[in-house]
Formats: structure tokens, sequence, C-alpha cells
């Protein structure tokens, strides 16, 4: 029987891979703040481990089509640029944007990635079911040598607004081991890292 360990050293090769967010950039001039309690899941010998994780964060508005977004997680940090794609905010339309990122996880790895982040819009409340695959090459430079690793990863949730300058967003994000060199290895390799958030997002 598998059983639950919850520790506290970084799972190697796991970044915060969340979208945390619509498929729509904010506007130009606008800002919204998120904050997101989280669990980091990894199928692991005997049992799972499990690490407790937050992040908080902003995006800035530049253009109608161009925002940024900067994170501080438990883990590191982000920076990321969203570029709009397709932009449509009609009841069962869909939206598509992409969101490539610099990702620095303490204490010495960084990650470029590339989600895809898709949106149904389900009212016109602004609810939308998103979903987002991503691509992602990361290296580390605590190892004898500096190691590259490739992964892949995907996540789905659903931002709810529930009062006018409020959403909630609960998410689901998995990420797996595409490639590592020989002789190296992660955490994800023949499996996934699962990682759950229950985000806050704050309209200004």
């Amino acid at each position: 029987m598998r059983r639950l360990v919850f520790v506290l050293p970084l799972l190697t090769g796991c970044y915060s891979f969340t979208t945390i967010g619509r498929a729509h950039t904010i506007g130009k001039g606008h800002v919204e703040a998120f904050a997101a309690p989280e669990a980091l899941v990894v199928p692991a010998p005997g049992g799972v481990a499990v690490r407790p994780v937050g992040e908080i964060g902003a995006r800035v508005g530049l253009t109608k089509d161009v925002d940024l977004e900067g994170r501080v997680t438990s883990l590191g940090g982000s920076f990321a640029t969203h570029i709009q794609i397709r932009r449509d905010r009609e009841p069962g339309s869909w939206e598509a944007m992409l969101a490539p990122g610099l990702a620095y996880t303490a204490p010495d790895k960084i990650a470029f990635e590339l989600p895809v982040v898709f949106g149904v819009n389900v009212d016109k409340r602004d609810d939308q079911l998103v979903i987002a695959p991503r691509l992602a090459y990361q290296l580390r430079f605590g190892s004898p040598r500096v190691t590259s690793y490739f992964f892949t990863g995907l996540s789905l949730g659903f931002a709810w607004r529930i009062v006018r300058h409020v959403t909630f967003m609960p998410e689901a994000s998995l990420l797996t081991q595409l490639y590592a060199p020989p002789g190296y290895t992660s955490n994800v390799n023949d499996t996934a890292a699962f990682q759950l958030a229950a985000a806050f997002l704050f309209d200004f």
C-alpha cells in the first residue's frame, strides 16, 4: 500500500508549473494579482511524496494583447510574457494565448517553458475553463556538470468569478520528464508530478 510522505527537500526537476489565469490578456493598464496555496505531489517508491507549496504574483497589461507576469513561490520564482493569439469573449467561444516564461527553482535550476493556454468561455461573467499544455527545458547547475532536461505537462483549471473583482480558480497540473542525459534522471522519470492549486485572483 502506498503511503504519504511529507517532504521538505526540493523535489528534483520540479518547478511551479501552474497556469493560474484565464486564456486572455488583462488589457492595457490593468493589474491582476493572485495568491494560491498548493500541494506538489509525486508518486515515489513505496509512497507518495507531498510538499506544501504557495505562490503569489501579478500580471500587468502592457497593450490589449500583451501583458507581463511575475511570481514568487516557495520553490523559487518566475517571469512570463502573455501574448494573445485568439480572442473571443462570447459564451461558448474559445480563446488562445502563448505564455513563454523563465522559472528559477532554488537552489540550482532554471527552466524555459512554453505553455499554450486555451480557454472556453462559459458565460458573460468571464467564467472560463482553462487548458494549458506546455513544454519546458530545464538546466541544472548544481550537479558535477550542467545538465539539461526536457519536460512536458498539462494544466486544467476553472476560473469562477465569485464577485466583481475576485475570481476563485481551482487547478490541477501535471509534469513528466521527456529527456534526461545518460546517467541522470528526475523525480518525474516514468511518472508524473501533480500540482494542485486553489487560487484567488484580484482585478484592479
